[in-house]
C-alpha cells in the first residue's frame, strides 16, 4: 500500500498512522507479531449485522413480528443496558428462531449473507475499515475479529478473508428456539481473546462503542471510528487518556 493511501486511511487520528509505528515497533524487535483487534459492527460495518439478520427473519412471518412487537415494551429496555442485554437479544432471538434447528440457523444466516453482498439489505462493509485490516496483514500482524454478533454469523460474513480469526457471541437452543449462550461483549471479549490464546494485552484495537473500554484499555494504542458524541468523554472519563479518532467512510 503506498504511502499516501495510508495516510488517507488514518488522516483523522490524532497520532501517527499505526501501520507506520507497526514497522517501526517491530525493527525494533525483531520476530515479534503484533495485534490488531477488530470490533465488526459499526466498525468494520456500517450496521448492526445482528438487527439486521434478526429483522429478516422476523419480517418473514406475521406472527413472529408481532410476538416481537409484544415484548418489544420489555426487550428494547433490556437490551439498553449492557448487564441484561444478553437476556433482551435472546428474547428476540428466540421469537425469530423459534422452531429452527441448526441446519435451519446456518441456512438464514447463508441467506441473510447472500442478501447482505447483492447489496439488498441497509448494512454495508467501511471500505477505510477492510483498508486498514489489509493494512495490518500486509504489516505482518496478526488480525482478529472480535464481535458481539453471533460468531456464526459474523465468521459467514467475513467468509471472504479466511486467514482472520473471529470471535463472537455463541448460540444455544432453549425451547424450542435459540438464546444467547455466551455474550462477546464489553469486559467478555478479553476473556474470549484470552482463552482462545490471544493473550491479555494487545498492540491495536478498532471500535465504536464504549462498551469496548476494557479492551481499550489493554492496547497499546486505541481507536474509536466514527464516534458518536459523548463516547469519547466517557472513555476519557473511564481513565482511557490514550484514545485516536477515526473517521471512516
Amino acid at each position: 500500500m503506498r504511502d499516501a493511501e495510508i495516510a488517507h486511511l488514518f488522516e483523522s487520528a490524532d497520532e501517527a498512522t499505526p501501520c507506520d509505528r507497526t514497522s517501526q515497533d517491530r525493527s525494533a524487535t525483531p520476530g515479534s507479531t503484533q495485534i490488531a483487534v477488530f470490533d465488526l459492527d459499526g466498525t468494520l460495518l456500517a450496521g448492526d449485522s445482528t438487527a439486521a439478520w434478526l429483522r429478516m427473519l422476523l419480517l418473514s412471518s406475521w406472527v413472529r413480528c408481532i410476538a416481537a412487537a409484544m415484548t418489544l415494551p420489555a426487550s428494547l429496555p433490556l437490551l439498553w443496558f449492557p448487564a441484561s442485554r444478553r437476556i433482551g437479544a435472546s428474547v428476540l432471538l428466540w421469537i425469530a428462531t423459534l422452531g429452527f434447528d441448526q441446519n435451519a440457523i446456518a441456512q438464514s444466516i447463508e441467506a441473510f449473507a447472500k442478501r447482505f453482498e447483492r447489496g439488498e439489505c441497509a448494512l454495508r462493509w467501511r471500505t477505510d475499515g477492510l483498508a486498514a485490516m489489509d493494512c495490518h496483514r500486509a504489516a505482518g500482524d496478526l488480525v482478529l475479529v472480535v464481535t458481539a454478533a453471533p460468531v456464526w454469523l459474523a465468521q459467514r460474513l467475513l467468509a471472504f478473508r479466511t486467514d482472520i480469526p473471529v470471535l463472537g457471541s455463541t448460540l444455544a437452543r432453549c425451547w424450542g428456539g435459540w438464546i444467547v449462550k455466551d455474550h462477546c461483549h464489553g469486559q467478555k471479549k478479553c476473556r474470549m481473546l484470552e482463552q482462545s490464546g490471544y493473550g491479555t494485552a494487545w498492540d491495536y484495537a478498532y471500535t465504536d462503542s464504549c462498551d469496548d473500554a476494557p479492551l481499550l484499555a489493554a492496547c497499546k494504542r486505541a481507536f474509536i471510528v466514527n464516534a458518536r458524541p459523548g463516547v469519547v468523554a466517557r472513555l476519557e472519563a473511564r481513565g482511557q487518556s490514550r484514545i485516536s479518532t477515526l473517521r471512516w467512510l
